[in-house]
């Protein structure tokens, strides 16, 4: 179900439809700058990404900020940020493991690129202000 609402989708923004990873995952590419790896859980699906590098510098801050916005998703929505197993990265998730229609689909995916923008930038503006004190 979900590879048919990838491709759906994939033809509305004029774009290649992926092909299943060995990771089990359609890689969904969006310029140069947004990589999602979408999974059908069987019913529903999953998304994931890599928000941006984890700073080192004032981390303790960024997480306590981090964790606000994951407190009952007040300021992710759906989604989760947390960190990769390497600690290298930020990371964006969001899974809807029931079933959904193709509408429901895209825009879960649409909010789900826009929280990822969003969060990258705030970490950005976050390492700035840091970088001035």
């Amino acid at each position: 179900m979900i590879r048919e609402f990838l491709s759906q989708a994939c033809t509305e923004l004029d774009l290649p439809t992926p092909a299943l990873n060995e990771r089990k995952a359609f890689p969904f590419v969006l310029g140069k700058e947004v990589e999602v790896e979408i999974r059908d859980l069987e019913p529903g699906v999953s998304f994931f990404s890599k928000m941006c590098l984890c700073p080192v510098k004032a981390r303790e801050d960024l997480f306590m900020v981090l964790m606000r916005a994951n407190y009952l998703g007040q300021s992710t929505g759906a989604t989760r940020i947390g960190m990769s197993g390497d600690e290298k990265y930020l990371t964006l998730s969001s899974s809807m493991p029931y079933e959904l229609n193709y509408r429901t689909f895209r825009e879960s995916l649409e909010d789900f690129i826009n929280f990822l923008l969003y969060w990258r930038e705030e970490v950005e503006k976050f390492k700035d202000k840091e970088t001035l004190l």
